[in-house]
Order: structure tokens, then C-alpha cells, then sequence
């Protein structure tokens, strides 16, 4: 299977602890078609989305996160 891998920032506007952006990158690696999703420890309000482009668009994940009840935006 080949992939056409793009990825972007997802800036979440709360303070969120530990077992909320655990949730939350658990929510949008859900996606068939998100190969990883993971907020970096020294950046707790940005999660690095990649995915494939090929089957879904970014706009589209970040609709998702917005869905669950997340303030975010992308970079």
C-alpha cells in the first residue's frame, strides 16, 4: 500500500491535561486514513497530524476534532 503522506499542526486552544489529549489523539487516529496523530511533550497544545492525503484532506480531520467539542485550529 503507498501512501501520498502529508501532515500539518493542530493548534488546540484548551488547556488540556494528559488524559484529554490522549482522548483526543486517540479520536483522530480513528481516521482510516491518519497514519499518526501525537501531541509532542513540549508543545502540549499542538498535535502532529500525518496522513493520507490521497484519502482524506486536512480540513476534514480538523472538522472532526472541531466536532468533538475541541477549539482548534491549523498551522
Amino acid at each position: 500500500m503507498s501512501y501520498a503522506l502529508s501532515d500539518f499542526m493542530v493548534h488546540v486552544d484548551e488547556s488540556l491535561d494528559v488524559d484529554e489529549r490522549m482522548k483526543l489523539e486517540d479520536i483522530v487516529r480513528g481516521d482510516g486514513c491518519v497514519i499518526s496523530a501525537a501531541f509532542p511533550q513540549r508543545t502540549p497544545h499542538l498535535m502532529m497530524v500525518v496522513y493520507d492525503s490521497e484519502c482524506t484532506h486536512a480540513k476534514d480531520i480538523l472538522d472532526h476534532v472541531r466536532d468533538t467539542g475541541f477549539q482548534a485550529t491549523w498551522l
